[in-house]
């Protein structure tokens, strides 16, 4: 590595939840997905969105993590800043299976701005690991039990909504909160482990669902598309819960919304407005 590149740390930030504010959402660049259309699979929707060599890092970088490598090691194709931030996003927005791994990292950088190596960084340790993965397996096992003694998606959906609801409250001091481990395994997280939370037991019981980035309130947020009977619908399982928890009554006031409702205090990133629309 030359002199000139150095070592920077990308620190993602925890979440919080706020009630009152209120921001509309341009639809201009999402991609219109019909009733008609085949559901887009959900464990590579972001990845289909970048560029060829942010695929081969995306890959790269997948591998390790299933790997739990530790290592700052050279990436197979240099990125820029911008363009690593995009990858690392994807990865975590399709796989939230891989709740071992933090959402930050740490690079190495040109003075052009190029990324060069990256050092991948995690919130369980390695020797922690199978027991963790047995207790995170055990938990979704049970809730697609549950969700599977119904018979249709919209019934099955509802269970794990109230499920993951039940099981939680919104804490920004869990360690583990960007992850669906959090929401699963230690009853507490915030928008990110609640939204990744749903969108892997849903998947698990065969509904699509995906994990969708932007802000609301004023605040980086995080909620899901889903998929019921061929339309694709919003859905926020942290501010129903939070609402739940502050009136004692269980909310759906965010509960399979189009992109209408949503639009009045959700609006999504770049990345996730690519994703179909709620129509």
């Amino acid at each position: 590595m030359k002199k000139s590149k150095k070592i920077r740390v990308l620190i993602k930030k925890n979440i919080t939840f706020l009630l009152c504010f209120s921001i509309s959402l341009s639809l201009s660049n999402i991609m219109i997905a019909h009733a008609s259309e085949k559901s887009i699979n959900p464990s590579s929707v972001y990845k289909n969105l970048l560029s060829e060599p942010e695929r081969n890092v995306y890959n790269q970088v997948y591998s390790a993590l299933i790997g739990h490598d530790e290592s700052l090691f050279a990436m197979i194709d240099p990125l820029s800043e911008k363009e690593l931030e995009d990858t690392m996003n994807a990865i975590f927005n399709d796989h939230p299976e891989i709740f071992w791994a933090n959402t930050s990292y740490k690079y190495a950088v040109d003075s052009k701005g190029i990324v060069h190596k990256i050092k991948l960084s995690y919130g369980i340790n390695s020797s922690d690991l199978a027991i963790a993965k047995s207790n995170f397996d055990r938990i979704i096992s049970n809730l697609v039990a549950g969700a599977n003694q119904y018979t249709n998606d919209l019934d099955k959906e509802r269970y794990i909504f109230d499920a993951i609801c039940s099981m939680n409250t919104y804490n920004v001091s869990n360690a583990l909160n960007q992850s669906a481990y959090s929401a699963l395994a230690t009853g507490s997280s915030v928008c990110a482990g609640y939204a990744r939370a749903f969108q892997l037991v849903c998947l698990q019981a065969g509904i699509p669902c995906y994990y969708v980035t932007g802000t609301s309130k004023g605040e980086n947020h995080a909620w899901n598309i889903v998929q019921i009977n061929g339309a694709y619908y919003n859905v926020d399982l942290t501010w129903d819960d939070c609402i739940t928890e502050a009136t004692g009554y269980s909310s759906y006031h965010y509960f399979n919304k189009n992109d209408l409702e949503f639009s009045f205090d959700h609006s999504r990133s770049p990345l996730s407005s690519q994703l179909m629309s709620c129509i």
